[in-house]
């Protein structure tokens, strides 16, 4: 779903020619190839990456595959695009870079929320310093839960197949997010995870985090949100506050003055944008593989945090 309905219209809008298309079921394949009018079906993601007439593979399989593909890809020379979470763990993550490294190309993860205009223009203001030093945070982004768009991608609850629910899913999303926002890393975090059922994968997750620099801040990762999306982000500094949600457009309330409706950029960039840049020797990308694995770490963590009933220091 996510191929069809995200990708390949942002690579048509690129002026991306897609050659090959490989899926777990072939009708997969075929109904992606028919509605792009063009290119070839293969019956083993295999044989697509190692093609003569692919330059690049953007990887949109299910989690557990993302680092298998990835580094198949990067032995036969392919650049790749992988959608988010770049991969279920770390050490997943750290085989996919130094696959890219000893192989020498572009891997850039498909994390989109810090391309959105408002976390564009609240990442600026905390970096021009309009709110002084951060010191919390709160962040949040929730859906009714992927079976509402994807119904029929049930791997979504599979613990094997994904890594986890809502927070590989959507945490990733809001922890790249604070990443980006602040200019700092999570540095501990303790969470508490919903399961509905026994044995099932989280519909919620809370996590207390602290960063590096010494803010401390809440994150909150939902497939229960309904009606959704439930987006937040504040971010409280020594002086002022930036605020914005599903309803209420990015806002400076500072410690003297009038607050203050931010004008967003008229346009940003895209992970695709970044990427294909940095295949063609343009720039590096904005966001970087060590930016899919700080989102993973950040969720492995908190994995074992509500595991162990502890905070969980990221190394």
């Amino acid at each position: 779903m996510a191929a069809t309905h995200i990708h390949l219209p942002l690579l048509r809008a690129a002026g991306v020619e897609v050659t090959v298309f490989a899926s777990r079921s072939r009708s997969s394949a075929d109904a992606a190839c028919s509605g792009w009018a063009g290119g070839t079906v293969v019956e083993r993601w295999e044989d697509a990456v190692v093609r003569d007439d692919v330059d690049a593979v953007l990887v949109a399989t299910p989690n557990a595959q993302h680092w298998e593909v990835a580094i198949a890809a990067a032995r036969a020379g392919k650049h790749v695009l992988v959608d988010k979470p770049m991969a279920r763990t770390t050490a997943e993550a750290d085989e996919m870079i130094e696959a890219s490294d000893k192989h020498g190309i572009v891997l850039v993860p498909f994390q989109n929320t810090r391309f959105m205009t408002p976390f564009v223009a609240a990442h600026d203001l905390v970096a021009e310093g309009r709110i002084g030093e951060v010191t919390g945070l709160r962040a949040a982004m929730g859906h009714g839960g992927p079976q509402a768009w994807a119904p029929k991608a049930t791997w979504f609850f599979d613990k094997e197949a994904a890594g986890g629910g809502c927070l590989i899913d959507m945490g990733v999303h809001v922890i790249d997010l604070v990443r980006y926002v602040t200019g700092d890393d999570i540095v501990e975090v303790s969470a508490l995870l919903d399961r509905s059922v026994e044995g099932e994968v989280e519909t919620d997750a809370q996590l207390l985090v602290q960063l590096r620099r010494g803010a401390i801040g809440t994150v909150h990762a939902s497939w229960s949100s309904r009606p959704g999306p439930d987006h937040q982000l504040t971010v409280v500094g020594t002086d002022g506050t930036l605020h914005l949600d599903s309803r209420t457009p990015l806002t400076l309330l500072p410690l003297a003055g009038e607050r203050e409706r931010i004008a967003l950029p008229e346009a940003s960039t895209s992970p695709l944008h970044e990427f294909l840049a940095a295949v063609r020797g343009e720039r590096a990308p904005s966001v970087t593989a060590a930016d899919g694995r700080a989102a993973v770490a950040v969720v492995e963590a908190a994995y074992e945090s509500a595991s162990s009933c502890r905070a969980v220091t990221i190394a």
